[in-house]
């Protein structure tokens, strides 16, 4: 049976899309997984990830862009605007590995201008990804693009596994410094080195997306590759439902489902969204670093796992009920309710300088992307069947939801200055 399977298929073109689906969103994970290590050395501190979040939503200007340009351009050219994005991915890592501590004054505040910068780069890369790069994969056959969306869900578990590797050094510690020209003790901030340091991992990343590019290179040259192509470049489908159609809850397809629940599925995608693409990640230093560098590291690195693992729960469990989805749903929201409780309490949480304090951080962060992926993937699953306009919509409350959970925290961490940072030293400068 095995060998039935393979050769009814081309492992070269199973690798070949497994890379370009990895080059889809590991420029932004890989520098998501850094935070632990970037807040120490930016200016931002502790808000870099609220601004950084901000930034992803802005970048979806990128599919609103190629939207409006496959609406009104009769020139389809989708193949040399994938090898720009995967091109410039590349080379913006590559440069963000020699400049990323740059910072520059604007409006009378030092910025990590470089980094943020560089960052909305391969933000819109993965934002545009989803509206470019998976319906390119439908030239194929459509065996390939089981791989492709395997190398997709590695493009958060690779950089979670190469920072886990590096490591933070430890936490931070807290030294006294003598000036040679005055007699009083200051205190400073001792972050101890990683085993190897950033600018070697965006090296590793930048590598690793100029490896993704030379696969969709050889998607569209290889005579292996081309051989298993379906249909013609330029006739491909971009959207994955008909956006003339209705809003239908019964259809004549057979697929039915009630108006309350079909709402009720819209809302619960955008509140899971509000809180995974633009609250939690906005807090998430201010939830973790109080327990320590070690914490946040584990934490950052383990739930990025945690969500593409959860998704592969998906493959056996067909369609999850609705019931079960409300009971997660439910533990989703006391999770959720727990980590804004600890970033509130920031910088002195319950439980800090303990190591069950440490696990709970860590454990509920898993806990939450965990069930955010499940989640996402089974309200999708009962829209799939929709004939009508259920993942557009799906889409929509996407959107919504996590560009109202951005703006909502970043006013918060920015300007009301809800949530306060910890430093190891306060303590002793306090005496």
């Amino acid at each position: 049976m095995l060998s039935q399977r393979l050769s009814n298929r081309r492992l070269l073109v199973d690798l070949l899309a497994l890379m370009f689906g990895l080059g889809a969103w590991i420029g932004i994970n890989g520098i998501y997984v850094q935070l632990p290590l970037l807040v120490n050395i930016s200016p931002e501190g502790w808000r870099l990830p609220a601004h950084m979040v901000m930034l992803v939503q802005f970048a979806n200007l990128g599919p609103i862009l190629y939207t409006l340009y496959i609406k009104y351009s009769a020139w389809a050219c989708d193949k040399y605007i994938t090898y720009v994005l995967l091109a410039a991915a590349a080379l913006s890592t590559f440069i963000l590995a020699f400049f990323y501590q740059k910072t520059s004054i604007i409006f009378g505040n030092e910025h990590s201008t470089a980094l943020l910068s560089l960052m909305f780069v391969t933000a819109i890369v993965g934002c545009t990804s989803s509206v470019l790069f998976m319906p390119y994969m439908r030239n194929y056959r459509e065996i390939y693009l089981v791989p492709y969306l395997i190398g997709e869900g590695l493009s958060g578990f690779v950089p979670s596994m190469v920072a886990l590797i590096q490591g933070v050094g430890g936490n931070p510690e807290c030294v006294n410094v003598t000036k040679p020209e005055s007699t009083e003790v200051e205190f400073q901030t001792y972050y101890p080195e990683p085993r190897f340091s950033c600018e070697t991992f965006f090296i590793f990343l930048g590598t690793v997306l100029s490896l993704c590019y030379l696969a969709f290179l050889g998607l569209n040259n290889l005579s292996v590759a081309l051989g298993e192509r379906v249909k013609l470049p330029g006739s491909m489908e971009t959207l994955p439902t008909d956006t003339k159609a209705p809003p239908s809850y019964k259809t004549n397809a057979g697929w039915t489902m009630s108006k309350q629940v079909y709402s009720y599925l819209l809302i619960m995608m955008a509140i899971v969204c509000f809180l995974s693409n633009g609250t939690l990640p906005s807090i998430q230093s201010y939830s973790c670093l109080p327990y320590g560098n070690v914490a946040y590291h584990l934490t950052v690195t383990l739930s990025s796992m945690a969500g593409p693992l959860a998704m592969c729960l998906g493959f056996f469990i067909k369609t999850p009920k609705v019931s079960l989805l409300t009971c997660l749903m439910a533990i989703l929201l006391v999770l959720s309710g727990f980590i804004c409780f600890l970033a509130a309490k920031s910088p002195a949480p319950p439980l800090q300088y303990t190591l069950i304090g440490e696990l709970l951080v860590v454990l509920s962060w898993i806990f939450i992307n965990g069930l955010i992926g499940f989640i996402k993937l089974g309200i999708t699953t009962l829209f799939r069947p929709d004939p009508g306009r259920g993942l557009y919509y799906t889409g929509v409350a996407t959107q919504v939801g996590s560009l109202v959970g951005a703006i909502t925290t970043f006013v918060l961490v920015n300007h009301a200055k809800v949530f306060d940072s910890y430093s190891p030293c306060s303590v002793l400068k306090g005496h």
